[in-house]
């Protein structure tokens, strides 16, 4: 792991790790990637990794937007390889993503102090779906899993955009087969159904209109996003992304589970969370009158959610 980049050293001069305030920034070298890490805490909090959603996407707006409502606790908050300020020179899989995980954790650990307890994660979108396939590849050092607007099945999602898709051109010929067809997953290819709802609405629309219940909320995310520090112009990215589906695997996850949802985000719920809770009925799970991005929709709400998810400090 290189150095940290900026901020103040993990332990200062004449503190103990126990007692350390981290906040830094720094590289973590990986088989194939370059990965962009900050870490924010004392070192003796409990211990939460964020999971940004994607694929693709980074970690600098939920901490721009959000992280002053996680004080309590020691946050990691890692771009994942192929997106934001992480760079990829190979195509990778989610089983890459999710041992990703856990060799930042181990690096952190031999550069700054033990975590204290084992690792919640807090995932929100695409990041929903690392996180579950961390909690099979590496149980035992997981507290639980707290999942915000989940995307547990990409291939779902494919078919929710192209409804969507669909009835916002109005347009007769838009016409989808039977929704029996549509949820048989061996019945249409995802690429194909993104391919033919992007024909129809181009995808920063279609996104836009079912994550967005407020244009002023998409406006604040921009914002964020305008202030995040560039990236990679060229690096390598998931294969096979709307293939991507962890929902058989939800039902082997041994620890608490957590689903936050706002009930007007278009992308996750119902489908995607129902799906979940259906097969994990023993999770908790809390709603907001909210989108894709709670945080921006009902701040106060969501925090409460949030702290009542995560371990108490």
């Amino acid at each position: 792991m290189s150095p940290p980049m900026n901020g103040q050293p993990a332990n200062g001069a004449g503190s103990s790790p126990e007692m350390a305030y981290l906040d830094a920034v720094y590289h973590v070298e990986r088989p194939g990637a370059d990965l962009y890490v900050e870490q924010v805490g004392a070192a003796h909090a409990p211990p939460v990794y964020y999971l940004h959603g994607g694929p693709g996407y980074h970690a600098h707006a939920f901490r721009e937007l959000v992280g002053d409502d996680l004080g309590s606790y020691r946050v990691v908050y890692a771009d994942q390889r192929g997106g934001g300020r992480s760079y990829a020179d190979r195509p990778f899989d989610l089983d890459v993503l999710a041992d990703d995980v856990f060799a930042v954790v181990r690096a952190l650990e031999r550069e700054t102090a033990p975590f204290s307890g084992r690792v919640t994660l807090l995932a929100h979108g695409f990041g929903a779906a690392v996180a579950v396939r961390v909690a099979t590849r590496h149980a035992e050092q997981l507290a639980g899993l707290v999942l915000v607007n989940p995307w547990f099945s990409m291939p779902m999602l494919a078919r929710t955009l192209q409804r969507a898709a669909a009835a916002q051109t109005g347009d007769a010929d838009a016409a989808l087969p039977p929704e029996g067809a549509l949820a048989d997953p061996e019945a249409h290819d995802p690429d194909e159904l993104v391919d033919t709802a992007f024909g129809w609405v181009s995808a920063k629309q279609l996104f836009d209109r079912l994550q967005f219940p407020d244009p002023a909320a998409r406006l604040r995310l921009e914002h964020a996003d305008s202030t995040a520090l560039l990236g990679p112009t060229e690096t390598a990215e998931l294969e096979r992304p709307w293939y991507v589906d962890v929902l058989p695997e939800l039902p082997a996850i041994d620890c608490e589970l957590v689903l936050i949802a706002g009930t007007r985000d278009g992308t996750s719920f119902p489908d995607q969370a129902e799906a979940g809770l259906e097969r994990c009925p023993t999770a908790r799970s809390g709603l907001l009158d909210a989108g894709h991005y709670p945080w921006l929709d009902d701040a106060s709400a969501f925090a409460k959610l949030l702290h009542e998810a995560l371990p108490q400090t």
